[in-house]
């Protein structure tokens, strides 16, 4: 009897060693929602007419066919392919085909982050700043910095005014302290807040041009995010900061919904919805874009001045509306080299 030539089946790309239809693929093996079930789906598609002589060449068509997918623009993203986004989520600052960062700004920017670290430093001077008991800033400071910054020493809604009494109650520029102390830029020395020699350097070099970008950085990878509001970890929203700010460069220049962002952030991450556990009567879909808009957009985009983010004042019942588009500082930061 003649022998008949052996074929390989492609093995399954989760590593088991096994053909990929008698494992993850096999009948009734997918799970709902199981990120891989694409895959397996395409790969099945691209290898049904192809018969394979040796373990290698089916290995082979295997490589091909990865890179072929993690190299190939899909629309959920953008534009941009599953091996940039990796890129964007993972190492957002040691990925320079993807995105470079300005070490110094050409010009001293105006955002609320430079403006609170500005009043913050002055009120440092030489000499320091003694903390108060609790090791926060003094009370009289607080009031005096809100004053100059926004014409009152009273925090609140319209409605309900209070004097401040403390750093908590301007909530921005005790988030500055923090941040530029991860930053390296203000330290306790001797029961005095100082600020460091780094910090000196460069404001005598570049000035704000130059502390921008460490504020952004210790903003963007070290300070929790979830510490400015209520939403709980939701982790995800501060490891795709850079996604953010790959949308507003690439549609920003026109003015849009803020929803036109949140949902293209939805898009591309359709399981940061299995994060959210519905509160009250408001579902997964109605927080995440919340906490999109407000964590994201406003109080990182809009914080830093990458952003112009305009509120509709929220009635009882009603939801706030964002109009957002991108300034020119977003392009002055940060460097996208993708066509």
């Amino acid at each position: 009897m003649m022998n008949q030539k052996k074929y390989y089946s492609l093995p399954c790309p989760c590593g088991s060693g096994n053909p990929f239809d008698e494992c993850c693929f096999r009948p009734g093996a997918q799970r709902s929602g199981n990120p891989m079930d694409e895959v397996m789906l395409a790969l099945k598609e691209a290898q049904k007419d192809h018969q394979f002589s040796s373990m290698k060449d089916a290995e082979q068509f295997m490589q091909e066919f990865m890179i072929r997918r993690n190299t190939t623009p899909r629309d959920e993203f953008a534009g941009l392919s599953p091996s940039q986004m990796r890129s964007i989520l993972y190492t957002p600052f040691g990925a320079p085909d993807i995105a470079t960062f300005a070490d110094v700004l050409p010009t001293d920017p105006c955002c609320t982050a430079t403006s609170l670290f500005k009043a913050l430093a002055e009120a440092i001077g030489d000499k320091g700043l003694k903390p108060t008991a609790a090791g926060n800033l003094p009370r009289n400071t607080v009031r005096d910095i809100s004053i100059a910054l926004n014409g009152t020493d009273t925090f609140g809604s319209e409605r309900f005014r209070y004097r401040i009494q403390k750093e908590a109650d301007y909530f921005d520029l005790q988030l500055i302290r923090f941040v530029a102390g991860f930053a390296g830029l203000i330290k306790k020395h001797k029961g005095h807040f100082i600020l460091t020699r780094k910090c000196r350097t460069i404001l005598d070099r570049h000035g704000m041009a130059g502390i921008w970008p460490e504020l952004f950085r210790a903003y963007a990878e070290t300070y929790n995010w979830a510490c400015s509001d209520g939403y709980g970890a939701l982790h995800l929203l501060q490891h795709s900061f850079l996604y953010t700010l790959y949308l507003l460069h690439r549609f920003g220049l026109e003015e849009r919904d803020g929803l036109f962002y949140a949902n293209a952030f939805l898009r591309a991450f359709p399981a940061f919805l299995d994060e959210i556990s519905p509160m009250y009567s408001i579902s997964p879909e109605e927080i995440a874009i919340s906490s999109y808009l407000n964590r994201v957009i406003d109080r990182f985009a809009g914080f830093f001045g990458l952003a112009h983010v305009e509120k509709s004042e929220r009635k009882f019942g009603e939801k706030r509306i964002y109009k957002i588009r991108a300034l020119p500082l977003l392009d002055q930061a940060i460097h996208f080299h993708i066509p």
